[in-house]
């Protein structure tokens, strides 16, 4: 029997939807306003006058992969916004992103609620740490694991900001699949791993990555090096078009022993009155 689909938006004070549509989104990071593309938001805007739009510090335009900001109003080099008492640094970047994803603070919300001090907890794709902040906050002993150097100084940022610097939190610049090829073969044991993994993407070697080719490979190691006696497992699919049903059969053929499953989808909800929300990708959270 398949799980039904639950639906959670993100909860945030320094960060707001102030408006999507027409492929577009309006938000507020901090101060900063600024106008993203979002080819989620197909229906109109809820200010076709302008309104919040106006207000923009910047707007982002695609040119092919890359692409470049429209800047109205001098942005600074970096800034930061709070989620509970975690602290995050964003950049504006060539790819459109903030080094924020604020929907996936529902994963962290999550985390927080099952993660015990002491637990190991393995963050795949970390990008720049909510979940890996999340967990060691908690008390959990982290290794976060991202193909992006980038990144990985990034995460130690928003650590440091956080005033988590002392905690137990181990950085891997790697290939993920390496990566945990290598813990099946040392016998690591995690009793919690979190993957975000790309449509695309390339290890710092080079390696190729393919989330239709690679992702069943990953999983069966992961089964691997997962507490068979109780643990748990989130896997989030952003914006890549498979159903929740597809991911959430991969892991049950996957990791056989998981036994409770939620597949949720992730949003964020519009400051308008209409009060949308916009759709951001969907995370199935396996737990035994």
């Amino acid at each position: 029997m398949s799980t039904p689909l639950q639906r959670e938006a993100a909860v945030w004070q320094d960060i707001e939807l102030l408006d999507s549509g027409d492929n577009e989104k309006c938000e507020r990071y901090g101060d900063v306003v600024m106008v993203r593309p979002e080819p989620q938001a197909l229906w109109a805007k809820a200010e076709a006058d302008g309104g919040v739009w106006k207000r923009a510090w910047a707007t982002y335009t695609r040119t092919g992969r890359e692409g470049e900001w429209d800047i109205v109003r001098p942005l600074p080099p970096s800034w930061t916004v709070s989620w509970e008492d975690l602290t995050f640094r964003i950049r504006t970047t060539s790819f459109k992103h903030t080094g924020l994803f604020p929907e996936q603070a529902s994963n962290w919300k999550y985390l927080r609620s099952v993660i015990k001090p002491g637990m190991k907890m393995l963050n795949l794709f970390g990008y720049t740490g909510g979940a890996s902040l999340a967990a060691a906050s908690a008390g959990a002993e982290v290794v976060h694991v991202d193909a992006s150097k980038t990144a990985v100084t990034w995460v130690k940022e928003n650590i440091e900001l956080s005033g988590l610097a002392s905690r137990t939190v181990r950085y891997i610049t790697d290939d993920v699949m390496k990566f945990v090829a290598r813990e099946v073969r040392r016998g690591n044991v995690y009793d919690c791993i979190v993957m975000d993994p790309p449509a695309f993407g390339r290890g710092p070697e080079g390696e190729l990555w393919k989330f239709e080719e690679h992702l069943p490979e990953l999983l069966a190691l992961c089964g691997q090096i997962l507490n068979k006696e109780h643990g748990y497992l989130l896997v989030n699919a952003y914006s890549l078009g498979y159903p929740a049903l597809a991911v959430e059969n991969l892991i049950r053929t996957s990791v056989p022993f998981a036994r409770e499953f939620a597949a949720v989808e992730l949003t964020l909800q519009e400051t308008t009155s209409r009060a949308f929300e916009l759709p951001t990708g969907i995370v199935i959270r396996a737990s035994w």
